[in-house]
């Protein structure tokens, strides 16, 4: 009885190292596949020019015409002198740590990373205590113009009123801004910046980009002021405002611009500066050069003058030869 015990003990031990052994196997396998992708090339691709003259071999891809192959996945790259094996690409390289991931440094025991610059390690505290001194209890005791992180692990810059969202505190009161943005002088915080400023009638409403005020309208790379009720023979100088040009004044309405006429047009109207246009039936008076207008009969007034647009009278002593005629005849 005592010998199948024993027995059974020593069956039971042999089959938990086997799966031991297999779990072990199986963490090493994966370990040696971490970073390695797998993907689907044409199968002629790697075939030999001879050989691509030939049949073309099955693939264990996808499709037949397709094979399998093991490459580097993104952020790794090939180890050195290995036919298996990928490691990961800090682009920054780790100080005290080891790139375990793109991108990503792990601390070496007894480091921390630096809070502003990821890819750098510093000692933890009571090892060491940037921008303070560790104390006994084993928490920085930070230097004036820092405070201590929530983890009581290392010092943070204090900046009064803070950076906003676009910048960080990088030393005593001193913000440092992401790309875009700007120091206001002001407000101390970080804000949005245009390179080489907005054209007139524009604002900086994001990293290098200018919109329109309101009231203004995109015009090419610029924004020019909008009238919507329009500004006839004038200019739009400010959001609905014109502004006349010399020798016209706007009317009541303020979109539209008259002409000053001086002396005043007869028979006629004001279309310019000092620019008479005569009404219809008149014709300018050649006698004179001001602005004056005289009826028109286009075909004349014998014996008569011509009051008004082809209409005559006839002068004393003669009278209309017929009923609608422009013809004076003496009276008998």
């Amino acid at each position: 009885m005592s010998s199948y015990k024993a027995n059974d003990i020593l069956l039971l031990v042999s089959l938990l190292l086997v799966s031991v052994t297999f779990l072990c196997a199986d963490d090493t396998y994966r370990n040696r596949r971490a970073g390695i992708c797998t993907v689907e090339v044409p199968t002629i691709q790697l075939l030999s020019e001879h050989d691509r003259k030939g049949p073309i071999p099955l693939g264990n891809g996808s499709r037949p015409t397709l094979s399998k192959i093991d490459v580097c996945c993104s952020g790794y790259a090939r180890v050195p002198h290995t036919y298996y094996g990928c490691e990961p690409i800090c682009d920054k390289k780790c100080e005290n740590g080891n790139c375990t991931a793109p991108n990503v440094c792990t601390c070496k025991k007894g480091y921390i990373h630096d809070p502003i610059e990821l890819h750098k390690c510093i000692p933890e505290c009571p090892i060491g205590c940037l921008h303070g001194v560790c104390t006994v209890n084993g928490h920085c005791s930070c230097d004036s113009g820092y405070q201590l992180s929530p983890n009581k692990k290392y010092c943070h810059a204090v900046c009064a009123g803070g950076c906003g969202a676009n910048g960080e505190c990088v030393e005593y009161n001193r913000c440092r801004c992401k790309a875009g943005y700007v120091l206001d002088p002001v407000s101390k915080n970080c804000v949005f910046h245009c390179e080489g400023g907005c054209a007139n009638g524009a604002v900086c409403v994001a990293p290098n980009t200018c919109a329109c005020k309101q009231g203004f309208l995109k015009q090419g790379s610029g924004c020019v002021a909008a009238c919507p009720k329009g500004c006839n023979n004038g200019d739009c100088i400010a959001p609905n405002t014109c502004k006349c040009k010399p020798g016209w004044t706007l009317d009541k309405t303020g979109t539209n611009c008259e002409p000053h006429c001086n002396p005043e047009c007869l028979n006629s109207i004001c279309v310019g500066l000092n620019e008479c246009a005569c009404r219809k039936g008149y014709v300018r008076d050649p006698r004179i050069s001001a602005n004056r207008c005289v009826a028109d009969c286009p075909g004349g007034c014998p014996n008569g003058q011509c009051s008004a647009p082809n209409f005559c009278i006839c002068n004393p002593g003669f009278v209309k030869e017929s009923k609608g005629s422009q013809n004076c005849v003496r009276r008998t």
